[in-house]
C-alpha cells in the first residue's frame, strides 16, 4: 500500500479535547497531513479507505506489560497459589526461569501481535528471564521491530537468583538503555522487580550503578508483603524506600501502588511519578484495589494479563461500580504525555503528528459527543478487537490479520517455541 492515503467517513477523536463526525484523515510519509470534513477530500488522487462511520482513536499505550508471559495461557502452577508469594514462586518465577532466547523472542512477538489487534501502538515492557539475561532486551527489541510497535524495555532486577546474578541484571538494563538513547522506536528503563525481592545491599548497588537520568520501572506495593517488608527494614513503605535510596523521580514508573503508607501517598503527591494501576491483574491475584482518591493521576496497564487496554478500562470501570473520575485523562491524556516524553511527535492525534491510530470496529448508531465518548467505549467498543491499527502511517493490523509480518508462519514458529518452553517449565 502507498504511504499516502485517506481514511474517510469516520468519527475522529483524541479522546479528551475534540470529536469530529463525518471526518477524514490524510496520511502521508508516516504523519497526519490533515484532519477535516470528509467532503473536503472527495477529489483527492490518494487512495481512499472508507471506514463506514467507525470510531478512530489515538494509538493506545500499555504502560506496564510482561511480554514474557504471553505464552503462559493454560499453563498450570506447580503448587498452591493461595498466597501472592506462592503464585509468584509456583507459576511466574518458574516460567521466567524456563525462558531461553527463542522463547523470549516468540513470547514478545505473540504479545505484541495481540497488542496490535487491540489498537496498542506503544508498550512499556517489564522483562524477566533469569537463566537468559545478557542480550535479552535486544531480543525483545527485534520483536518490536518485526511487528512495528514502539516500546520502552527493561529487565526486572531482583535477588531471587542470588547476589552473584545481580550485576548481570543491572548491566543488562544500563547497557540496553545506553545503546538505544538515539533510537526512534525503542528506549530503555531500569527495571526492578519489587522492594521485597531486593536487599539493602542490592538497593545500594542499584543506586551506585544506575545513571541519574535513567528512570526506574518497578512493582510497588502490589501485595501487603511489599509494604510489610519495607516497614521491617525501617521505612514507611515501598515508595519511601525508593525515595530514601534516591531511586524515585517524576519519570519513575510505579506499578500497582495498592498497599502504601500515608507517607508513601504524600511522596506520590509531591514527586508525581507515573502510577500504573493494573485492575485485571489485581483481581486475578486477589491483592486489592488501588485507592484512586489518594492517587488522582494514574494510567492503566495490563501486567501481562492481556494486550487489551480498552478492555482493561472496561474492567476498571465496572469493578469500581461505574465510578472512575476523569476517565478520558486516564485512557488518553496522561498516556499521550508519557508517549511524547520518550517519542516526540507521537501519542497525540493531530495534524502534523505521527499517524498512530486505533480504529475501532464500532459504528455508533446513537448520538456521540466528547461528553459521552467514554460510555461509547465501555458499552459500544466493549474491549473488542480493532478494525485497523496504524503505527506511524503503516497499517499493521486490519481485517483480522497482522499485516507487518506473515502471521500464519509466525504462529507456527510460536507453537514450536511453546513446546520447548513447556518442557523446560516441567523440569
Amino acid at each position: 500500500m502507498s504511504d499516502h492515503y485517506i481514511l474517510t467517513n469516520a468519527i475522529v477523536s483524541d479522546g479528551y479535547s475534540f470529536l469530529r463526525e463525518n471526518a477524514a484523515l490524510e496520511i502521508k510519509a508516516k504523519k497526519i497531513l490533515k484532519i477535516g470534513n470528509a467532503n473536503e477530500f472527495l477529489n483527492s488522487e490518494a487512495e481512499t479507505i472508507d471506514l463506514e462511520g467507525r470510531l478512530v482513536l489515538p494509538g493506545l499505550l500499555n504502560p506496564h506489560h510482561h511480554l514474557y508471559s504471553a505464552l503462559a495461557t493454560g499453563l498450570a502452577p506447580v503448587g498452591p497459589t493461595e498466597k501472592f508469594s506462592q503464585l509468584l514462586e509456583n507459576l511466574w518465577w518458574r516460567l521466567d526461569r524456563s525462558l531461553d532466547a527463542t522463547s523470549i523472542y516468540y513470547s514478545a512477538i505473540s504479545g505484541l501481535m495481540q497488542s496490535a489487534r487491540y489498537g496498542v501502538t506503544t508498550v512499556i515492557d517489564h522483562h524477566a528471564s533469569m537463566r537468559a539475561v545478557p542480550g535479552s532486551l535486544n531480543i525483545i527489541k527485534k520483536a518490536f521491530e518485526a511487528v512495528g510497535l514502539k516500546g520502552l524495555l527493561c529487565y526486572e532486577v531482583s535477588d531471587r537468583m542470588g547476589s552473584s546474578a545481580l550485576k548481570e541484571q543491572i548491566d543488562e538494563n544500563i547497557d540496553f538503555w545506553s545503546e538505544n538513547t538515539d533510537s526512534e522506536h525503542v528506549h530503555g528503563l531500569f527495571g526492578m522487580h519489587a522492594n521485597f525481592t531486593l536487599s539493602e545491599r542490592s538497593m545500594k548497588m542499584i543506586r551506585e550503578a544506575k545513571p541519574e537520568s535513567l528512570p526506574v520501572h518497578i512493582h510497588c506495593g502490589e501485595d501487603i508483603s511489599d509494604l510489610n517488608f519495607c516497614i521491617e527494614q525501617g521505612y514507611a513503605g515501598p515508595v519511601d524506600r525508593l525515595a530514601k535510596f534516591g531511586l524515585l523521580s517524576a519519570d519513575s514508573l510505579l506499578a500497582h501502588c495498592i498497599h502504601l503508607s500515608e507517607k508513601d501517598f504524600d511522596l506520590l503527591k509531591d514527586l508525581r511519578p507515573v502510577v500504573v494501576s493494573n485492575p485485571e491483574s489485581n483481581a486475578n491475584n486477589n491483592v486489592g484495589v488501588m485507592q484512586i482518591g489518594k492517587i488522582p493521576r494514574y494510567v492503566l496497564g495490563t501486567d501481562g494479563m492481556t494486550g487489551n487496554i480498552t478492555g482493561t478500562m472496561r474492567s476498571h470501570f465496572l469493578r469500581r461500580n461505574a465510578n472512575v473520575p476523569a476517565p478520558e485523562d486516564v485512557l488518553f491524556r496522561y498516556p499521550a504525555e508519557i508517549i511524547q516524553r520518550y517519542f516526540p511527535g507521537r501519542g497525540i492525534l493531530r495534524s502534523g503528528g505521527y499517524a498512530d491510530l486505533a480504529i475501532t470496529n464500532y459504528q455508533p448508531v446513537t448520538p456521540i459527543s466528547l461528553k459521552n465518548l467514554f460510555y461509547h467505549l465501555v458499552f459500544g467498543v466493549q474491549g473488542k478487537e480493532m478494525y485497523m491499527t496504524i503505527s506511524e502511517g503503516k497499517i499493521i493490523f486490519s481485517n483480522n490479520k497482522i499485516r507487518s509480518l506473515d502471521e500464519k508462519k509466525m504462529n507456527a514458529e510460536i507453537r514450536k517455541a511453546v513446546k520447548k518452553l513447556y518442557d523446560n517449565y516441567a523440569i
